[in-house]
């Protein structure tokens, strides 16, 4: 009996023993994942595959779903559910994007240097048409003759371009100022804007 039961004690103790084995091997290997965490979006197959309930099929598919900004994303994952998502939710972090961000905003300073040259280039473009306004309203100190003016004049007149100004020099001679809607292309929208700036004495 007593060497029945030294063997019983004997094998309690041995399972005993690998079940803390066990449970102490987990806990390192939490403790040891909590010191360095998988990036999901650096890491590789074999590294994403010691993940827990990660095998090389789901680990594949983390892989094909590069590049992750929260990890949260792994949910869409194929083979990744949420029971196995919360365990490696601690374990994971994507640390890899704002990295690979950085070359972007790197470039992006380039495509904005680009943007703001391309503005930069607008602005000197705007700048003498800014300028012509300026002149044209200047060109004529009174009201515009619409039967003497040069086409210069009139194209400064607001809605009057150059066609619009060969038309009325084409055009005349006008009795009256209402006259001038007679000329293709200027309706009443045009004349009221141009009524109080033009003559025909």
């Amino acid at each position: 009996m007593r060497k029945i039961m030294a063997r019983k004690s004997y094998r309690m103790g041995v399972l005993f023993a690998v079940v803390i084995a066990a449970v102490l091997g987990l806990a390192a290997g939490s403790v040891l994942a909590a010191g360095a965490l998988v990036d999901i979006n650096t890491a590789d197959q074999k590294t994403l595959e010691s993940l827990p309930g990660v095998g090389p099929a789901t680990a594949k598919e983390i892989v094909k779903g590069r590049p992750y900004k929260s990890v949260d994303d792994l949910a869409n994952v194929k083979g990744l559910g949420k029971s196995k998502l919360e365990k490696i939710k601690p374990l994971v972090t994507v640390g890899g994007p704002p990295a690979a961000q950085a070359p972007a905003a790197t470039g992006a300073p380039a495509g904005g240097a680009a943007t703001k040259t391309t503005t930069a280039t607008q602005p000197a473009q705007k700048a003498p048409a800014q300028a012509k306004p300026a002149a044209k309203a200047a060109v004529p100190a009174g009201p515009v003759n619409l039967n003497t003016a040069s086409k210069e004049q009139l194209v400064a007149l607001p809605g009057i371009g150059e066609k619009k100004a060969q038309a009325i020099i084409d055009g005349r001679p006008y009795q009256k100022t209402e006259d001038v809607m007679k000329v293709k292309g200027i309706k009443k929208g045009i004349y009221n804007k141009i009524k109080d700036r033009i003559t025909v004495q």
